[in-house]
């Protein structure tokens, strides 16, 4: 998820995956009213670190989602 708005270039995510941690980025901008940026690098952060040690990967959006609005609402 290099370039979370545009071509999926990351290896072992299906599209379908990669748009469910785009509609996840979306909704966090909007719920949390941090730049769109902020929530984004964050969120590549933790879905980096995430993914070395996860079997399924089915809840990972639901995951790191709670993790950035831990992160960023700590600021």
């Amino acid at each position: 998820m290099a370039e979370p708005y545009g071509r999926n270039t990351t290896p072992g995510m299906n599209e379908k995956e990669y748009y469910q941690h785009i509609r996840a980025i979306d909704k966090l901008v909007d719920e949390l009213g941090v730049p769109a940026e902020v929530v984004r690098q964050s969120y590549q952060e933790i879905l980096t670190d995430l993914r070395k040690d996860i079997k399924v990967s089915a809840f990972l959006p639901v995951l790191v989602s709670r993790c950035v609005k831990g992160r960023l609402t700590q600021r």
